[in-house]
């Protein structure tokens, strides 16, 4: 499994700020692991992040992963 690396912008979120997060993206976040493909898996992964943050109204970089 490769490593990647979640980021946040602190400037924007803490490690205790509180975000709506809906069943489908958890659904959707844990199903992107079994991705075989490492690229294809970050592509998902980043699409449920960028699900969040729009939920959330957050600025567009607020949350990625690497």
């Amino acid at each position: 499994m490769s490593d990647f690396v979640f980021q946040y912008d602190k400037n924007t979120l803490t490690t205790q700020s509180e975000l709506l997060v809906s069943v489908a993206d958890l659904r959707d976040l844990v199903q992107a692991f079994t991705i075989p493909d490492e690229a294809q898996r970050l592509q998902e992964i980043q699409v449920v992040l960028a699900s969040v943050v729009r939920k959330n109204k957050l600025p567009t970089d607020s949350l990625s992963v690497k």
